[in-house]
């Protein structure tokens, strides 16, 4: 209020200073007749002294117009020009009045201003949590819906920004989250890795708190709405597990998901010595490996390497290398992942494909789902369909982890869950 009433006053203000030279001009030298026959009053007081006093405002005149500010001088001597002084005054207060008109005219205006402003507010909080990350922090997009209290299970596998190729702001995956039916879900962001090994596909070691913190600051927007957790992408690399053990220990995660990617230029600079094959059977030894280490909860997209020479894959040529390393990971009880992105990647099957899953199903080897999304619209992406192949493939449980706990939920129950969700929002 105090600066647009500013702005008026400082414009009345500016006309008044235009209406002084042109009025007052004018009436003062229609008194000068009335003032020269007072001429012979000054001849009898010291004549010398009016040539001084002249003198003066001819030099403020050169600045200003010379008819304005003589009269004005010579009024001050005798009491005839004062009335005209007087009524120059209430000229001034006469123009007041227009200002106060014209202020609650402009202060009609502001309740309009104060309309607009939430018009303008509401695409920046609901649509860019991401663009503007404090906003998202200090109110929650509107537009999500709470999670229903009949929402069950988790997406267990997503990244940031910080892993240099994925999309999105962690507040972006709540979202959609919420939208897929689901009670929560659980970033798990490429972890750090030393010596510069594959340095353009995981955060740096500098980003670690950060990360920290933007999961905390999503986990904070979304309280009581969808529950969003910790956890973390683990990297498995022969001779690396020392690093990775104390990076388990830098903060309390709920969730470790071991990665194994065949795709790593250092990965393949070691191991990519011989056939095809037999670098997909170096892989699942490999697999098997990482479990026995004890340092993960579940392993990643456990058949990825079939997107290596994709158009050669054949499950059947390494089933035997496969079911060697599920025995070895069914007797360290960790558990395996169905990863939904398989379907868009090069050998479009989820991994792992539903033989190699039912090869799990046999051996008791828990499943946990994850969307493995890199753009926020992925989150629960083909979670049904992911459902009903661990049914499929002989399971009536799915898992997912909390505080590094296992915990198991019928799949029945989840496929009526997010089947409920997606009713409520179409209706």
């Amino acid at each position: 209020m105090s600066k647009r009433q500013s702005t008026p006053s400082g414009k009345s203000k500016a006309p008044a200073s235009k209406a002084k030279p042109a009025k007052p001009a004018r009436t003062a030298s229609k008194a000068k007749p009335k003032a020269r026959p007072a001429t012979p009053a000054r001849s009898k007081k010291a004549p010398a002294k009016p040539v001084v006093k002249k003198a003066a405002p001819k030099k403020a005149a050169t600045q200003k117009k010379p008819a304005v500010k003589p009269a004005p001088k010579a009024a001050a001597k005798k009491p005839a020009v004062k009335p005209a002084l007087k009524k120059a005054v209430p000229a001034k207060s006469a123009t007041k009045p227009a200002l106060k008109k014209a202020v609650p005219a402009k202060s009609a205006a502001k309740p309009a201003l104060k309309k607009a402003v939430p018009a303008k507010a509401e695409p920046v909080t609901v649509n860019k949590p991401v663009a503007k990350p404090t906003a998202a922090k200090a109110a929650p997009p509107p537009k999500a819906a709470a999670a229903p209290s009949s929402a069950l299970y988790y997406d267990s596998h997503m990244h940031t920004p910080l892993c240099k190729h994925a999309w999105g702001e962690p507040e972006e995956y709540a979202e959609q989250g919420i939208r897929a039916g689901l009670k929560g879900i659980i970033f798990t962001c490429h972890c750090p890795m030393p010596d510069g090994f594959w340095p353009t596909v995981r955060m740096a070691d500098s980003e670690f708190d950060t990360y920290l913190a933007i999961v905390a600051r999503a986990a904070k927007a979304f309280e009581g709405r969808l529950d969003v957790r910790l956890g973390l992408e683990s990297e498995f690399f022969p001779g690396m597990e020392s690093w990775i053990e104390k990076l388990h220990q830098r903060a309390e995660f709920d969730y470790v998901l071991g990665g194994l990617h065949w795709q790593a230029r250092e990965y393949l600079g070691k191991y990519e010595t011989g056939t095809i094959e037999a670098f997909r059977k170096c892989y699942f030894n490999h697999l098997a490996e990482s479990a026995e280490t004890g340092l993960y909860d579940c392993l990643a997209h456990p058949d990825l390497v079939k997107n290596y020479h994709p158009d050669s894959w054949c499950l059947a040529i390494v089933k035997d290398s496969i079911a060697k390393a599920l025995d070895r990971i069914a007797a360290t009880g960790v558990a395996l992942e169905l990863n939904t992105s398989g379907l868009n990647k090069s050998y479009s099957e989820m991994n792992p494909g539903l033989e190699m899953l039912r090869m799990l199903a046999e051996r008791n080897i828990p499943v946990v789902i994850g969307s493995d999304a890199h753009r926020p619209h992925r989150v629960g992406e083909h979670f049904m369909t992911a459902l009903s192949h661990l049914q499929e493939a002989g399971y009536d449980e799915v898992s997912y982890f909390l505080k590094r706990q296992r915990v198991n939920l019928k799949i029945s129950a989840v496929q009526a869950s997010i089947k409920k969700s997606a009713d409520a929002q179409a209706g």
